[in-house]
């Protein structure tokens, strides 16, 4: 098992459990785009959970991929067969005593490990905590056939556990006091943030708005899998400079390494610094 860090954000700790880390082609993630010359050829994707444990509340933002799953389309992601839910006990993270499970997006990498397989059957993971999602995305999940894999073996089933509460991120909902979902679109159309504000500190939950931090120096790049990238641009900017502006700790989706840094302003632009 590789070391935890764990963060200290105000009386809040936040740790990463690992999924799974794979290297991509870089002008594959960012197809057609102009690339400076000092981007390497290959990156490095990591798939992971955030863990939030306040003083009454313990909480898993995004669930990865999941075991086992479907996905013949996506290489990446498909049959997965890794020790995540181990990973989560020996962190001393009891599935069963999960209060709430939040997710940016819909994506298969964001919500596969909201079920596991038992007893022949998918079943809620975190059976005992609530789940929330847009219901904007959720409705829209619903209607496309192409995600009807991930319906069925993530979604439905916490759905028909009667443990889902969808929300309108519009309307920036807060949980547990400390966490507040900030609407981020371009990745998909209902894409949201999720900021951390706990006795004057800031931590800034990414989701997909970036998938490497190459990204930070070259925020017109647009990854592959973004629906919308002008407006996934403009808001990769928005969210550098508040991050910057508020000093709050960056814990991305998909950077390797501690998958966590801050954001500085630099000349006209901005710069990464993992922590």
């Amino acid at each position: 098992m590789e070391k935890m860090i764990s963060y200290q954000i105000g009386d809040c700790e936040v740790f990463k459990v690992l999924e799974i880390e794979a290297s991509y082609l870089t002008a594959t993630l960012f197809p057609d785009q102009s690339l400076s010359a000092d981007v390497p050829e290959n990156i490095v994707l990591s798939m992971h959970s955030w863990i939030v444990r306040t003083p009454e509340k313990l909480i898993v933002i995004d669930t990865a991929t999941g075991n086992g799953r479907n996905r013949p389309g996506a290489p990446l992601f498909h049959q997965l067969n890794t020790p995540y839910e181990q990973r989560l006990r020996e962190v001393g993270v009891d599935p069963d005593r999960v209060d709430l499970v939040l997710m940016t997006h819909l994506h298969g990498d964001h919500v596969g490990w909201n079920t596991h397989w038992q007893d022949g059957k998918w079943q809620p993971l975190f059976k005992n905590a609530r789940y929330h999602c847009s219901h904007r995305d959720l409705a829209s999940w619903q209607q496309d056939p192409a995600r009807q894999n991930i319906m069925a073996d993530s979604l439905t089933p916490i759905i028909e556990a009667g443990l889902l509460d969808t929300i309108d991120v519009s309307r920036e909902p807060e949980f547990a006091g400390v966490l507040r979902y900030k609407p981020t679109p371009g990745h998909t159309e209902h894409h949201a943030s999720i900021i951390l504000h706990s006795a004057g500190k800031y931590a800034f939950f990414s989701g997909d708005l970036m998938h490497n931090e190459i990204q930070v120096k070259q925020p017109h790049l647009a990854s592959r899998f973004c629906a919308n990238a002008e407006q996934a641009e403009a808001q990769r900017r928005l969210a550098l400079g508040w991050a910057a502006d508020h000093q709050a700790l960056w814990f991305s989706s998909h950077f390797a390494e501690s998958s966590a840094g801050y954001i500085s302003r630099k000349d006209e632009g901005f710069e990464w610094c993992y922590s």
